[in-house]
């Protein structure tokens, strides 16, 4: 739910006019609305189609408005569900009753629309924003669960390795000290992506990353830091290739997050492709468009994997084939940056058939 026009309001009243009064005003503001005439019809209509917001009116027949609102608070899946009660009553005792079995504020009849507006937004904004303070507080929890685990693990490595060299030097030849120290720059290595990573997820959603667009030329940047993880490849025996094909016009994008997309995407191909064999980069002028793809002969993923691609904290199917470290949080960066430059990106791929991530960046028109 983003906004009230896309929110749906149950009406719950005997009063069959009172029922259309409200449905009308509901409506015709942009809401969704269905209605119930009784306490076991509200219940009934919640258990089939859950609500944004329940408005109930208090004096009905076999079961009142109190009961329902009672019997809602009691059950785990809608004890969160908003109520707000509908009455002709004003006595402060029925008013605190009603706070007291769950109710999150009461209108009064005859029903003034301003007012049944108000507070029915007032409502939704509050159903959103705990709904997002309940989001950022399980990625903190899973923020704070995959550092533990994916810091502790990997220093407990350094420091295993260090002791061993510091109690035990003497049993250390030159090839298992080069050995040692190739471990720790690994090890290192996936603890700075980490952090790194983290860093960047932190940074997008503070609003702190300024994006300042410019006329790039994309493939001087690219064929660079296709260059830098020659060496990386090469450890594992993959092959890295990179094709430009016709004249490649500049593109309007920010480098910084150009560099940040395209790093994510080949380090994963890497990460995840098999040894001995190959990974592509192409530039392709695109129309109004330059067209990025890496494509890789790696694992290839699942349906599944697909739909959660660039969610953070994603743990896909497919692992990395050398052990490198991953965390799940590049691809929703990659999704994140993409975005705010108002560029594109799709993938092809299927189970042992490698993967091919496409990015398309707008060319750009206006040129010093």
């Amino acid at each position: 739910m983003t906004n009230h026009d896309e929110a749906h309001i149950l009406i719950v009243d005997d009063i069959p006019r009172n029922l259309q009064v409200l449905g009308s005003i509901l409506s015709e503001n942009g809401f969704g609305v269905s209605v119930a005439s009784s306490g076991q019809g509200a219940l009934e209509a919640i258990a089939t189609n859950m609500p944004d917001v329940v408005l109930l009116d208090i004096q009905m027949p076999d079961m009142d408005g109190f009961d329902v609102c009672s019997r809602l608070k009691e059950n785990p899946e809608t004890t969160d569900l908003p109520v707000i009660f509908l009455t002709a009553r004003t006595e402060i005792d029925d008013i605190v009753r009603g706070f007291e079995v769950g109710a999150v504020d009461y209108i009064t009849k005859p029903f003034i629309s301003q007012e049944l507006l108000a507070r029915v937004r007032t409502h939704l904004r509050l159903v959103r924003q705990n709904k997002r303070l309940h989001d950022l507080n399980k990625e903190k929890d899973e923020f704070l669960g995959i550092a533990a685990h994916d810091l502790r693990n990997p220093l407990s490595k350094i420091q295993f390795i260090a002791e061993k060299m510091a109690y035990q030097a003497e049993s250390f030849t030159p090839e298992l000290i080069t050995d040692a120290s190739e471990d720790i720059v690994h090890t290192v290595n996936g603890m700075m992506e980490l952090i790194s990573n983290l860093l960047d997820t932190n940074a997008i959603e503070q609003g702190h990353l300024a994006l300042e667009l410019n006329p790039i030329e994309i493939g001087v940047i690219i064929e660079h830091i296709v260059r830098d993880y020659d060496e990386r490849a090469a450890k594992k025996k993959i092959t890295l290739k990179y094709e430009e094909s016709g004249t490649l016009p500049f593109i309007q994008a920010d480098e910084v997050a150009i560099v940040q997309i395209f790093d994510n995407l080949i380090s994963n191909a890497i990460k995840y492709s098999p040894t001995r064999t190959q990974v592509i980069t192409r530039l392709i002028a695109d129309g109004a468009f330059v067209r990025m793809e890496i494509q890789d002969e790696g694992l290839g993923m699942t349906d599944d994997d697909k739909k959660r691609l660039f969610q953070k904290f994603a743990r896909l199917s497919a692992q990395p084939t050398g052990n490198e470290h991953s965390i799940g949080l590049g691809l929703s960066i990659v999704k994140t940056l993409v975005d705010r430059l108002g560029a594109e990106i799709s993938v092809q791929s299927a189970v042992g058939k490698g993967t091919t991530f496409t990015v398309r960046f707008p060319i750009a028109t206006n040129i010093e």
